[in-house]
C-alpha cells in the first residue's frame, strides 16, 4: 500500500481527492523555488535570490569574472529542450560558467535544499577523457564545502554524488583522495546510470540537516529519473560565504543541460516523482 504525505493525509480528512492532493503538492514544490534556469531563449534566471545572471570566469578558481557572455562553446540551443530550449555545452573550455553561490539559499544553522536538472548526452561516447562536473557548488574546490554531480573518468563512466563537508570535518588528517578507501569517500555512487543521447535525464539531489543545532544526522539523497539511487550522511559542517560561492556548469561537459532550479526545502521522492512527470510551469 503507497503511503500518503501528510499533505494527502489532511487533504483527505477535509474531503479533497487525490487529484487536489496532488495539486497541493505541487503548489508547495513551487513556494520552494528559489532558483530557476529554464534557459529558454536567454540565460537570465526566471527566479533568483540575486542578480540571476550567468556569468563567466577565466577559470574555476573564478580569480577573473570576465562578463555575462558565455564562451562560444556554450550557447543556447532552440528548442532541443526537455521542455523549449536548452544551455548546449559544444566542448570542453576552459573558462567556467556559472550563476552566483547565494542562489543556494545557504544557511549557518539547519540547512535543507535540493538541486534539479535535466541532462541529455552518453557519457561514454560524447564526454572527452577525465572527470565530468555538470554541476559544482562551492566556495573554496570540490572537496572542501561542496556539492557536486560527476561522472568519473573511467570507462563506463559511474555517475556520483558528491557531498563534501569543511575539508577539515570529513578529511582531517587530509590523506590523498587516492589513498582514501572507496567506503570512506563522500559519494553516492551509481552504477550504469541511465544516460542517453537520444532521452533526457532527470537528476535530483536533495540536503537535510547540514550545520544542524540539534542531534538530527545530515543527510543526502540522490535520485535519477524520479527513483532513489542512494542516501549518505555526511558530516554536518559547511561554513559558506554564500557572496563567494558559486553554482559552475558544465566543468568539461559535452552535452545539454535544462530546466536548473534550486529548491528552499528537501524534496520527498513523491515530490521528486512529481518533478520528473511535470513541467515547472504546472507547479506555477
Amino acid at each position: 500500500m503507497k503511503k500518503l504525505s501528510l499533505v494527502c493525509v489532511l487533504g483527505l480528512l477535509l474531503g479533497l481527492n487525490h487529484d487536489t492532493c496532488g495539486l497541493a503538492q505541487e503548489s508547495s514544490l513551487a513556494k520552494a523555488i528559489l532558483f530557476h534556469a529554464p534557459f529558454d531563449g536567454t540565460t537570465q534566471a526566471a527566479t533568483s535570490q540575486g542578480e540571476g545572471k550567468l556569468l563567466t570566469a577565466d577559470a574555476i578558481e573564478r580569480n577573473k569574472i570576465l562578463g555575462t557572455d558565455t564562451p562560444s562553446d556554450v550557447t543556447i540551443a532552440k528548442g532541443e529542450g526537455r521542455y523549449g530550449d536548452a544551455l548546449r555545452f559544444a566542448a570542453k573550455t576552459s573558462q567556467v560558467v556559472f550563476y552566483e553561490g547565494i542562489e543556494c539559499g545557504y544557511q549557518p544553522h539547519n540547512w535543507s535544499g535540493s538541486v534539479s536538472v535535466w541532462l541529455k548526452l552518453d557519457p561514454n561516447k560524447d564526454l572527452e577523457p577525465g572527470y565530468c562536473d555538470p554541476i559544482q557548488i562551492t566556495e573554496r574546490a570540490w572537496n572542501d564545502g561542496a556539492f557536486f554531480i560527476d561522472f568519473d573518468k573511467f570507462l563506463p563512466r559511474d555517475f556520483r554524488l558528491g557531498v563534501f563537508a569543511d575539508l577539515k570535518s570529513w578529511n582531517p588528517q587530509d590523506i590523498a583522495w587516492d589513498d582514501l578507501p572507496v567506503a570512506d569517500r563522500p559519494m553516492i555512487v551509481v552504477k550504469q546510470p541511465p544516460f542517453s543521447a537520444d532521452q533526457w535525464t532527470h537528476v535530483c539531489f536533495t540536503w537535510k540537516h547540514i550545520n544542524a543545532t540539534d542531534k538530527n544526522a545530515p543527510q543526502a539523497d540522490l535520485y535519477l529519473n524520479g527513483k532513489h539511487q542512494g542516501t549518505y550522511s555526511p558530516p554536518a559542517q559547511f561554513t559558506w560565504d554564500p557572496q563567494k560561492a558559486a553554482i559552475m556548469l558544465g566543468l568539461n561537459y559535452i552535452g545539454l543541460m535544462d530546466d536548473l532550479i534550486v529548491f528552499s526545502q528537501e524534496l520527498t521522492a513523491d515530490q521528486v516523482s512529481q518533478l520528473y512527470q511535470h513541467p515547472v510551469s504546472d507547479l506555477k
